[in-house]
């Protein structure tokens, strides 16, 4: 153990360097490297080795004040830059983000070091959206090695500074078996949770504690012979760990031990030898100095971008001049000075200073997302509606409400909260949707049958399980709802089923039970025939390939189109199984939907109608496109005599829009302005 002050180390700058533009490499809009991600793998080493350096420099009598003098350390470099990040950045996602709840929860949880853990649960959601477009996914590892500084220091006391007398080597000892069995549960955990692997601190602790004994080692074993060995693996080890960078994904397994292993060598290497010396190069060593500010700000360029720029803009060269001013100015003018200056005469008030701020930024953040007076732009709004709408009579949010899964169960007030009866007079039947998540997403066309026309609409959806099930045995909470529609069916009421049809591959097939479930959904004809209620079934959208619609650009509109003629075959496939129970069924109606939303005279289908997206996903709509459909619905059910309202119902439906209107709401940069 060395109690001297840690020198400065021009190499370890340079380190960070190569680890900070492997990640952004990885990150920009066309990939550079496959394995950039490693870069923060060797963040961690690099970490845990320059803390263990400043922590065991330390010589303090009392717990409080080594435990406290070490967290301020910690509080003064990375806190007010973080502050900084998130709060300019949470402006910014209010602005333009039609969808930012997830980002803002993530910014709050990185203030207090526990992102790793919201987007692990985010992770868990069915409903969760991409993390490509979260502006904070990349604060996960900040989480991680926080935590790592509440317990490291802890660790140090026990083994090295408190009282007792204990043996000369439990603290290696100690970090030895603690990483040995966090590598272990990396390895286990990685096959059974990638997701858990991946973000949490004992699945990382390995990493961050080899950074810890890499420090120890340089102490302790110091030799001649040592240094003469080093300077001829060292430059091997750096050209290892670049191409490390290059390997395929999917080898993560071996490749990140791999790389934690030669950051290892490279830090014990403190000899002035060709890979010293080629780390400690001036500009490596400015990149290393800023690498922290670059690592803030290169995400919420990369994710916020595509909101900012149309595509023709959305390039790597752009996205690195930006990220690259924006941590210059944050490292000149607030890490560094920040971090140099003398906030109080007490570590604990420095403490407390960065958390009051966190807790205030973090309150006011909470407040704007829950408030009724989003700061969303309005031309967010308009580009991307709502994916649901409140339930009519309660206002209540409808995802809690009216969908069913193991994460929201079914409760006595479901069935009610989620049945809206037809308007007093209109002499509208019920419709009873029923199904999985492609049910759910009609909620727009069946508000607008309500509102519009009178028509009573039960909704309640079961994500993930559709009706009737394919294999005779229903999901025991949607056979429960459907034995109460039973109960409140009459005659000339209609049932109303939609499901995923298509596998989500590209290029997209039917899925392989469709034909269990025609007979199934031909019984339940037959059963509702008996009832005199008629069954409709809606037949499938056109499906996109694209991972969220926030990549896609109403001014470039064919980045997010799919030739027509690519997905008919398809749809077609299972247009035909459906028109063979229309035709032995004489109560079942089917509602072509691909007919209306990319009729045949389209070349290509669309996300959009060129003014606002009709899609929250690439095979669900939005409110307002289920709502597009209304008119046609309508007049399915009257060519079968199914919805005959008095003169005074026939109104036109409210805001319906021709689907296929071009226009455009906002300004983007583009490459003509």
């Amino acid at each position: 153990m060395n109690n001297n002050k840690p020198t400065y180390r021009s190499d370890i700058d340079g380190l960070r360097a190569i680890a900070v533009l492997a990640v952004i490499a990885n990150h920009l809009p066309k990939t550079l490297l496959s394995s950039g991600f490693l870069g923060v793998d060797v963040f961690f080493v690099i970490s845990g080795f320059v803390v263990s350096a400043s922590i065991l420099g330390q010589n303090q009598a009392t717990f409080s004040g080594f435990y406290s003098n070490f967290l301020s350390r910690r509080v003064k470099r990375l806190m007010p830059a973080l502050i900084a990040c998130v709060a300019t950045t949470g402006v910014v996602v209010f602005l333009i983000d039609p969808f930012p709840r997830h980002s803002i929860l993530t910014g709050i949880s990185a203030l207090f070091g526990v992102a790793n853990i919201t987007l692990f649960n985010f992770e868990l959601d069915y409903f969760s959206p991409s993390s490509k477009f979260n502006a904070f996914t990349h604060m996960w590892s900040l989480g991680v090695e926080e935590q790592f500084y509440v317990v490291f220091p802890i660790i140090v006391w026990l083994t090295i500074f408190g009282k007792a007398r204990r043996p000369p080597n439990i603290y290696p000892a100690s970090i030895v078996l603690m990483s040995l069995l966090s590598f272990l549960f990396f390895l286990w955990l990685y096959d059974v949770n990638q997701v858990a692997a991946y973000y949490l601190m004992p699945t990382r602790f390995w990493e961050l504690g080899t950074g810890a004994l890499i420090y120890q080692a340089t102490n302790r074993f110091d030799s001649t012979r040592i240094h003469r060995i080093l300077a001829l693996a060292s430059p091997c080890a750096l050209v290892a760990l670049v191409l490390c960078f290059f390997v395929p994904q999917g080898y993560a397994t071996l490749s990140t031990p791999v790389a934690v292993g030669l950051t290892g060598l490279l830090l014990f290497n403190s000899s002035h030898n060709i890979s010293w010396r080629m780390l400690s190069l001036p500009p490596a060593v400015y990149v290393g100095k800023i690498s922290y500010s670059l690592y803030l700000w290169h995400w919420p360029v990369v994710a916020l971008g595509p909101l900012l720029l149309s595509a023709s803009w959305r390039i790597s060269g752009i996205y690195v001049v930006t990220m690259g001013i924006a941590a210059i100015f944050s490292y000149q003018f607030i890490e560094r000075p920040l971090r140099a200056a003398n906030w109080s005469r007490s570590k604990p008030l420095d403490i407390a200073m960065a958390f009051t701020c966190s807790f205030v930024l973090g309150l006011s953040a909470f407040f704007a997302l829950n408030s009724e007076d989003s700061p969303v732009g309005q031309d967010a709004v308009v580009l991307h509606p709502e994916a649901f709408l409140p339930l009519l009579d309660s206002g209540l949010p409808y995802g809690n409400t009216c969908a069913v899964d193991d994460r929201r169960p079914l409760t006595p007030q479901t069935f009610e909260r989620c049945t809206i009866p037809p308007v007093p007079g209109s002499g509208m039947p019920m419709i009873w949707a029923i199904g999985d998540s492609h049910a759910g997403h009609l909620q727009g066309l069946l508000y607008e049958l309500h509102q519009a026309k009178g028509f009573g609409v039960h909704l309640v959806e079961t994500p993930g399980h559709s009706f009737p099930a394919s294999n005779g045995i229903e999901y025991a909470p949607r056979q429960m709802l459907f034995n109460e529609v039973l109960d409140n069916l009459k005659p000339g009421d209609i049932v109303l089923i939609a499901r995923l049809y298509l596998a989500r591959t590209n290029p997209t097939t039917p899925q392989g039970n469709i034909s269990e479930w025609s007979d199934r959904v031909s019984g339940l004809a037959k059963e509702l025939e008996k009832r005199g209620v008629s069954l409709v079934l809606a037949g499938p959208p056109p499906m996109f390939n694209f991972t969220d619609v926030r990549e896609c650009d109403i001014d470039e509109r064919k980045n997010c189109a799919v030739a027509r003629a690519d997905i008919a075959p398809a749809i077609d496939a299972v247009m035909k199984q459906l028109t063979r129970l229309r035709n032995a069924n004489k109560n079942i109606l089917i509602f072509d939907i691909f007919a209306q939303v990319c009729p045949p005279v389209l070349q290509f289908c669309y996300p959009d109608d060129g003014i606002s997206f009709l899609y929250r996903d690439r095979d669900h709509f939005n409110s307002l496109g289920s709502k597009r459909l209304a008119e046609s619905f309508v007049n399915l059910l009257r060519s079968k005599n199914k919805a005959t309202p008095p003169p005074e119902a026939n109104a036109p439906l409210s805001h319906i829009l021709p689907i296929h209107r071009l226009g455009r709401v906002r300004t983007r940069v583009t490459a003509s302005t």
